[in-house]
């Protein structure tokens, strides 16, 4: 037992296991199966969910293990072709209550303004506004993974602003 705490309190451990999260990330964006772009999503958010507990950022860790049961719920009722208008704001109201009681100081609020933009764009049928929304929540996850020092939430929302500026320039301000 020794042994296995000692494992999960190494800084290598933990930014290492951060980084499976990443991976699902990469091969989920890579997919043209919504099922699988959703379901490694949400493995994602498991991991670090967990990544975040070892570091010890509650807020962080219970947002993301919230989105593993918010995020099917959207994927299931937009499958189904139902409205998604009260989950989104059942679920911004859920992020604003969680990120309440589990405050961490100002950080906190990069994490309410992501999980919030997050909840509203799941359920908005345009993908233009999707990415404005997602560009403003990765970039609000960037400043809240450098003043953790979760490198691997640094190096996967850097590659996702850059994904999304390209895609933003790519196909909404020259509609190729």
């Amino acid at each position: 037992m020794e042994v296995l705490l000692s494992i999960l309190k190494n800084p290598y451990f933990i930014q290492g296991f951060g980084f499976l999260g990443t991976a699902l990330v990469i091969i989920g964006m890579q997919s043209k199966i919504y099922g699988r772009v959703a379901g490694c999503k949400i493995a994602n958010e498991f991991i670090s969910g967990i990544h975040y507990l070892l570091l010890g950022k509650y807020d962080g860790m219970i947002v993301n293990f919230t989105s593993c049961i918010t995020n099917p719920i959207y994927w299931y009722r937009i499958k189904k072709g139902k409205s998604t208008l009260p989950f989104q704001i059942a679920f911004g109201t859920l992020f604003v209550g969680i990120v309440i009681w589990q405050w961490n100081g100002w950080i906190s609020i990069f994490v309410l303004i992501a999980k919030v933009l997050s909840s509203i764009a799941l359920g908005i049928n345009n993908t233009k506004v999707i990415r404005i929304f997602n560009l403003i929540g990765t970039s609000c996850w960037l400043l809240y993974n450098i003043f953790v020092g979760s490198i691997p939430g640094i190096v996967t929302d850097i590659l996702l602003l850059v994904s999304l500026i390209s895609a933003i320039i790519r196909i909404d301000i020259l509609k190729k």
